[in-house]
């Protein structure tokens, strides 16, 4: 466990020292990132892309940045199907960072706060995470748990980094590319009804995810009082 902490410690310093080296650290200041994106994009999709992982991904992890801001900056700068992969996946390695954290780090302070949520407390910690991959692909598709939140909490369960993150990404699809594709049809000049119905769409097989969720959780909350 000791060896396991300090080269995770060690990751994240040279993720620290590359972040300073690599990322835009006077237009991030000045709010200038979207403008620097898509500039660097136009001379180098694959530098844009990797500037936009690493912002999105720290920004997400350390100062908890809310996830329709992913969507926002790649929808604009990488359009459709790019903007939705390096969507999830800035979205993933963020949630990889907060589980990484909540296991070997904050296990001990975290775990209090984590049992305030209901949620949290309910399917994390309780008897009902009995299947761990089935709550991760409800988490990651209904927005019903808080993002952050669930990253630390996936951290003190038993389930392992690779699973959880390959997972995490593949989950993330559907609501990611729902945000990402709105807002690459704000960029379209062309025909982008056919963008805000492919999202559309999206949001209504989400929200009836969530009806069914919610539908049976007050099943089981009735089956529990009887």
């Amino acid at each position: 466990m000791k060896n396991k902490k300090f080269w995770i410690f060690l990751f994240f310093l040279l993720l620290f020292l590359l972040a300073l080296f690599f990322l835009p650290v006077k237009e991030i200041f000045q709010g200038n990132v979207l403008r620097f994106l898509q500039d660097k994009a136009e001379e180098n999709f694959i530098f844009s892309a990797f500037l936009y992982l690493v912002l999105c991904a720290l920004a997400g992890a350390f100062l908890a940045l809310p996830g329709i801001t992913y969507a926002l900056i790649a929808g604009t700068v990488f359009h459709a199907f790019w903007g939705t992969v390096l969507c999830a996946l800035s979205a993933c390695i963020s949630a990889g960072i907060s589980f990484l954290m909540g296991r070997y780090f904050l296990q001990d302070s975290i775990k209090p706060k984590l049992m305030q949520n209901p949620y949290i407390a309910k399917y994390f910690m309780g008897k009902e995470k009995k299947n761990l991959l089935l709550l991760l692909f409800i988490t990651r598709t209904i927005p019903v748990f808080p993002f952050n939140l669930q990253n630390y909490a996936y951290g003190i369960t038993d389930i392992s980094f690779s699973l959880y993150f390959v997972c995490s990404f593949l989950f993330m699809i559907p609501g990611t590319a729902m945000y990402t594709i709105a807002f690459a049809g704000l960029q379209e000049k062309k025909n982008p009804w056919i963008y805000f119905l492919t999202a559309g769409v999206l949001f209504c097989l989400l929200m009836g995810m969530l009806y069914f969720f919610k539908k049976r959780e007050k099943s089981m909350e009735i089956k529990e009082k009887t």
